[in-house]
């Protein structure tokens, strides 16, 4: 995906987004769309690589991801989009339009888990997957359920966000994943202590 990538999706939450943009366009006042793709860092919690990965990770448990473990996946450091947020809200020739927030070459899950390991000092989990009919299923009877089905498509096939446009026009680069794991675990680790004392 990049910037010029058609967002023309008419329901769920893709289609929330089209409406937006749309919106956007027919209104006078100036705006400007950071778009990234899944977050992770200090601080992030209702992610995929959030809570929902990194106290996995740390306790040494079966990790179970969405889809595949080994397709390419983009996540966004969310330092990173923040501070792509403030250099476009302070720069006018960046209004109205949309930007992607700096983000490092895809990794697949498995390579997530893996940087999280290293950077936590532990061994690498297993990795094994939550198959697409589980969640389908689930989606049935529980709206989050629901709501995780339709973003499906970006684990089962490449989801893979270039932002290198992006960087050039606001002069920043994405941090490398491995001191953005650091920092992330660092944050987790920080929180567990803070739990237990």
């Amino acid at each position: 995906m990049t910037e010029h990538t058609p967002r023309s999706a008419d329901s769920g939450k893709r289609g929330i987004r089209t409406r937006l943009l749309k919106a956007r366009a027919e209104s006078p006042t100036p705006t400007v769309s950071v778009v990234a793709s899944d977050f992770f860092g200090p601080q992030v919690r209702n992610a995929h690589a959030g809570e929902r990965m990194v106290p996995v990770v740390l306790a040494g448990k079966t990790m179970r991801v969405l889809g595949s473990a080994d397709l390419p996946h983009s996540f966004t450091y969310v330092p990173d989009f923040a501070a792509a947020m403030i250099a476009a809200a302070h720069d006018p020739t960046l209004w109205n339009s949309v930007l992607h927030a700096p983000t490092a070459p895809a990794v697949t899950q498995r390579q997530m888990v893996e940087a999280y390991a290293k950077a936590a000092g532990v061994p690498a989990p297993k990795v094994g997957t939550l198959p697409g009919w589980v969640i389908r299923g689930g989606g049935l009877v529980h709206q989050g359920s629901r709501e995780l089905a339709e973003m499906l498509y970006q684990f089962e096939e490449p989801f893979v966000m270039d932002s290198s446009e992006s960087e050039a026009r606001l002069g920043l680069a994405p941090t490398p994943l491995d001191r953005a794991a650091e920092e992330t675990v660092r944050w987790w680790q920080d929180r567990s202590v803070a739990a237990a004392g």
